[in-house]
């Protein structure tokens, strides 16, 4: 739950409109979540090395810095800063065994190495995992997921979702890495408490999400009528 005067620092009447279908509880779940993570990246950018991923070096200073308030502050967002291949329907295929376990995931190299990367994705998973339940088209703007994943998460049990985050945690990224200009623009105006420029990157992050969301669906579209043209040629 987040502390009182947390709370009331956060502007939940701005995110509301900007995402006026979120109900209050969910936006607080969802400031939660991306608290944690914001808490993932600090941590994960403290053994930042020559060789660690690019973005991570040019922002991890501003990961390190954020102090308790700003935190909360570059934490409500109406969308997940992290992702999870959300937008992946291959990577997500597997899933589509009786059990999570029957089909054994293809391993990638995780991004995140530190102790806390499981808890965090059991929290990211948990919470995709309801949203999808409950507001499937929504999810799709606050995880930037595929209608085909969608799916597919909303078919787990709660059993699946917990081995989903104990076999996958290396599915987790922070969202966005390689758009660096972004990302500095949102924990500066959290760092310094300016409301209207965390504002317009909220409302960039958001604008972002509906073109990726948007092109998710045409190339969906797309792939339904090659496949249907494909099938009357067979007739």
């Amino acid at each position: 739950m987040l502390p009182n005067e947390t709370l009331a620092a956060l502007d939940l009447r701005a995110l509301g409109r900007a995402a006026g279908w979120l109900r209050r509880e969910t936006l607080e779940s969802l400031t939660e979540v991306n608290h944690r993570c914001l808490d993932l990246f600090a941590e994960q950018a403290l053994i930042c090395g020559p060789q660690s991923q690019p973005g991570l070096r040019q922002v991890g200073e501003l990961w390190r810095a954020l102090d308790e308030p700003a935190r909360w502050r570059a934490a409500a967002c109406p969308y997940l800063l992290v992702d999870a291949f959300f937008g992946d329907p291959q990577r997500w295929q597997w899933l589509r065994g009786p059990r999570v376990g029957d089909a054994a995931g293809v391993a990638y190299a995780p991004f995140f190495t530190v102790p806390q990367t499981v808890a965090v994705a059991r929290m990211v998973f948990f919470f995709a995992w309801s949203l999808a339940l409950s507001h499937a088209a929504g999810a799709r703007l606050v995880l930037g997921i595929h209608p085909h994943c969608a799916t597919l998460l909303g078919t787990c049990t709660v059993a699946q979702v917990h081995e989903l985050a104990e076999r996958c945690p290396g599915w987790l990224r922070p969202r966005w890495l390689k758009r660096v200009r972004l990302w500095r623009q949102m924990l500066l105006a959290a760092a310094e408490g300016d409301a209207v420029s965390l504002e317009r990157s909220r409302m960039q992050g958001l604008q972002m999400l509906a073109a990726e969301a948007w092109d998710a669906g045409r190339h969906e579209a797309r792939t339904v009528a090659r496949a249907s043209g494909a099938m009357l040629q067979l007739q």
